[in-house]
Formats: C-alpha cells, structure tokens, sequence
C-alpha cells in the first residue's frame, strides 16, 4: 500500500510499518511545560497599569520548550509504561488523517504545551524527521509582506514566533 506520510522512528531512523509503532507524547511532560511556562510568565512578565503583561524581546528568548511529541517502533520506545497520549501510526499516513488528528487534539487543553506546531510544519515543508511525506508537497505559503522573510521564527530552536502567543491575562 502507498502512503502519503511516513513515520519515522526517532531511535532507529526507521520507517514504522503499520501495526508497529505510534507517535506519543508524554503527559508528565506536558505538565511540566505547562508549569515552566507559568514560572515564565511570574519571573519574566511585566505588569502594566491596564492589566496587559508584555514580555521583553530578551526575556522571550528564555521561553520554556515544549514537550515533544515523539515518533518510535513498539521495540524502541524508551518509555513504554509512560503516561502518554498515543496515535497509533496507521491512523496517520495521510495528509486528511494529519488534518483530523488537529482538529481533534486542538479540543485537549494541554495541545498548546506540545510541540504538534514543528511537527505539522516540519512535516509540510519535508523537514520532518518523524513524520515526513511520501513525495515532497507544493506549499503556497504566504508572504510577510513589509515584515521580513516568510521564514519567521522565534528564538535559536527556530520555533515560529507566532507559537509565543499564550498570555494567561487574569
């Protein structure tokens, strides 16, 4: 059978045949970013009399990372009794499956403690060493018109910058 995505074990650089591995995240892992990025905002946020936090462009460059969402075969998970969120990998070989999964995941409160954003767009741009595409996809991305290149990202681990949007406002 052709697929349109392939995962990719993250242990063996393998691809994972159906019935034989899952993408997962690690639900400790996603509390602890969300704890982290909650201690960020307490030591890095500055409070204006309207009630608005804003963020220094040096202090954003400590932005705590996300958990990641990880790719392997059954045989290399280094954590097979983890508290995870799994996807089983037949459930994700297609462009719609991946869209799905989104929408889907978009409903858990945690999803923006995880890095699913890298994935879906490493994936779009072939990049991805997790989930990539069977054939290399035609992109119609769109320009920053008068705000620099189309490649915006935030800090060195080259995240998007739009991913530092999470304010909690009281």
């Amino acid at each position: 059978m052709t697929y349109e995505l392939i995962s990719i074990c993250d242990a063996c650089k393998q691809a994972i045949a159906d019935g034989e591995g899952g993408l997962w995240v690690d639900m400790s892992e996603v509390e602890q970013a969300s704890i982290n990025e909650r201690a960020w905002e307490q030591l890095e946020a500055e409070q204006h009399e309207s009630g608005v936090r804003t963020f220094s462009g040096e202090s954003i460059q400590s932005y705590p990372d996300p958990a990641r969402w990880r790719v392997h075969h059954y045989s290399c998970d280094p954590s097979p009794s983890a508290n995870s969120y799994a996807i089983e990998v037949h459930r994700c070989r297609s462009w719609a499956d991946l869209v799905w999964w989104t929408a889907h995941l978009m409903g858990k409160s945690w999803l923006g403690q995880t890095d699913w954003d890298e994935l879906l767009q490493q994936a779009s741009e072939s990049a991805g060493n997790r989930i990539t595409p069977a054939v290399r996809p035609h992109l119609h991305q769109a320009q920053w018109a008068g705000r620099g290149s189309a490649q915006k990202t935030g800090r060195s681990t080259g995240r998007p910058a739009w991913h530092i949007r999470r304010c909690h406002l009281d």
